[in-house]
């Protein structure tokens, strides 16, 4: 496409010309950067230069939106009258006058519920801010645009490696992916670009994420790091002699979305673990769920096996404890602790998961399953009232459109066995202190009682 031959309200970063080319080739655009690129702007002349040459049912959506001002209304608005479009600016809707194609404006979640209603027909979505979308509103999305052609925008300033459209779409042979920065723009104000520079002097780390785009390895409230399970991936021992104890963690499903979970882990030397074994079932029948735990710990050989007691994980801990007899469970609750006996974490749930990212950081453990990788990815702590440190809880983390980290509470309970295990393991070696006299062993040694 020659650029000379483009409207004026077309006048975008050359980088940005594929949006333009390549339109109608795939189902999804992403372009991503850092601040100062015209992303938004580029974005926002397109969509106003095609509603208003076609009838095209069309929706700027963001993660959560409290107000119009929230939104790329303004950013439209201003565009319309520096170009003299004809379009009509309402309240809270922008009309293209002559194919009289509505704009509509929406957040897709009102306290915690999705507010997708009258989406199956759009033609042309546009999400800003898009490193805000959990998955858990892209899986419902997605399949709610289904009309023929239609097609999806997003623009986004990468947050962490594993932002959800990213790792959802960014592969697929239908997305186009376009990653833009300020310095790549020729329209970027030289304020900015003094920004930029002022930012750099201060903090390479935070210019490199801020002006050039690139993802956080963590953010501030997340307890794990990307590069933590990079590294975990490579973490590879041989099984030394003496080892190989199992420990195995099963989470069982709450709610009506949950999944089941098991998680086994291996022993391979004095410090080192690695993960033998990842399930999950969405059966929700107590009675197969106590099977199948039964079933993989006969399986996997496991020596210790932690079970979630609190809610329904009750119910199989029962039956194999107290029914079967079967001493090798135990059951994993998830109470306060007092800040006497641990002033750094408020409970149990939260001690696991940093025995878990201690193990990380010393390279101890390898960890390779991408589920159970992602789930942990997602969790995140905060402060209680006596300033220690807690997991966001499961019911929180839902109501903010988080999955259930199934896999990866399994895993951090497979974790919280290796104490007992390190205990056992240093008695055996302490020196035993004799308390009966040569001649009774002697006499024990012979058979003689």
């Amino acid at each position: 496409m020659e650029r000379l031959l483009l409207p004026k309200i077309l006048d975008i970063p050359p980088k940005l010309l594929p949006l333009l080319e390549k339109f109608n080739d795939y189902r999804y655009v992403i372009i991503k950067g850092g601040r100062g690129a015209g992303k938004s702007q580029a974005v926002g002349r397109f969509v106003l230069y095609l509603c208003e040459k076609y009838r095209l049912r069309t929706v700027c959506g963001r993660e959560t939106q409290n107000s119009i001002n929230e939104s790329v209304y303004s950013l439209l608005a201003d565009l319309i009258r520096e170009y003299q479009l004809n379009f009509e600016i309402a309240a809270s809707r922008i009309t293209a006058r002559p194919t009289e194609t509505p704009i509509n404006f929406r957040g897709f979640r009102e306290q915690g519920a999705f507010n997708i209603q009258g989406m199956e027909g759009i033609d042309l979505l546009w999400i800003d801010e898009a490193q805000a979308l959990t998955k858990q509103t892209l899986d419902v999305l997605i399949p709610t645009i289904r009309k023929e052609n239609a097609k999806i925008i997003f623009t986004m300033n990468p947050h962490v490696h594993n932002d959800p459209v990213i790792t959802m779409l960014a592969a697929r042979a239908d997305c186009l992916v376009i990653n833009i920065n300020y310095d790549e723009n020729n329209f970027c104000p030289n304020a900015l670009k003094n920004e930029a520079a002022e930012c750099r002097k201060l903090s390479e780390k935070d210019y490199k994420h801020i002006w050039m785009g690139e993802p956080l390895d963590q953010s501030e409230d997340k307890l794990y790091s990307f590069d933590e399970f990079e590294r975990a991936k490579n973490v590879q021992h041989a099984l030394a002699a003496g080892y190989g104890i199992r420990l195995a963690g099963f989470d069982i499903a709450r709610f009506g979305d949950d999944k089941c979970a098991a998680y086994i882990i291996q022993q391979m030397g004095a410090l080192h673990w690695e993960e033998i074994f990842v399930d999950e079932w969405d059966h929700k029948d107590l009675n197969y769920t106590t099977g199948r735990i039964l079933q993989i710990t006969n399986e996997y050989n496991v020596d210790l096996a932690a079970i979630d007691e609190d809610g329904l994980g009750a119910g199989p801990y029962d039956t194999l404890t107290r029914g079967r007899k079967l001493e090798y469970f135990t059951g994993f609750k998830n109470p306060p602790i007092s800040p006497q006996s641990n002033p750094h974490f408020g409970n149990n749930r939260t001690v696991a998961a940093y025995k878990l990212k201690d193990l990380l950081m010393q390279d101890h453990i390898c960890i390779k399953d991408k589920a159970t990788i992602d789930e942990l990815l997602t969790l995140k702590y905060e402060f209680d009232h006596h300033q220690r440190r807690i997991l966001v809880s499961k019911d929180k983390m839902k109501k903010e459109g988080v999955k259930s980290p199934n896999r990866g509470d399994a895993c951090i309970m497979a974790v919280s066995l290796i104490g007992q295990v390190k205990e056992r393991q240093d008695q055996a070696y302490e020196p035993k202190v004799q308390t009966e006299s040569a001649e009774d062993n002697l006499f024990k040694l012979a058979g003689v009682r």
